[in-house]
């Protein structure tokens, strides 16, 4: 289910937003919905909801919920691009990335079952929760 306005009048103007975070502090802004997915996988049973915000400084709000049964977690990240730079907060930690190094950092992370050699020990690589 995919619920992103086809005609962005549509959407609401900039609210106050939590994103809940459950391995950092949450992050609040004050943005706009552009983009809502919700996917249940009915070999494991979870359902995960990603949720899409803009503020009106440009930056790119994304939370990420994933249920099963009694268990649940909840990410949220930051993404402020500056320039050649993008800036990610997790809530917890925030590093500055070149955008060229961090388009090349999610190939590796996409690519087949041995991307954990390629990347190394700085990410942990685990099959998406709503992959079948």
């Amino acid at each position: 289910m995919n619920r992103t306005p086809q005609d962005m009048s549509q959407a609401l103007g900039p609210r106050p937003v939590t994103l809940p975070n459950d391995f950092g502090n949450p992050l609040s802004i004050t943005a706009s919905m552009i983009a809502e997915d919700i996917h249940f996988c009915t070999g494991s049973g979870v359902l995960t909801v990603e949720k899409l915000y803009r503020t009106p400084e440009g930056k790119t709000g994304y939370g990420i919920i994933s249920a099963s049964g009694e268990s649940r977690e909840r990410r949220a990240y930051l993404l402020d691009e500056q320039g050649d730079t993008v800036l990610a907060d997790n809530g917890c930690y925030a590093v500055e990335l070149p955008v060229d190094n961090l388009y090349e950092f999610l190939m590796m992370a996409l690519q087949a079952e041995d991307a954990r050699q390629t990347v190394g020990e700085h990410v942990q690589m685990r099959p998406a929760v709503n992959e079948d």
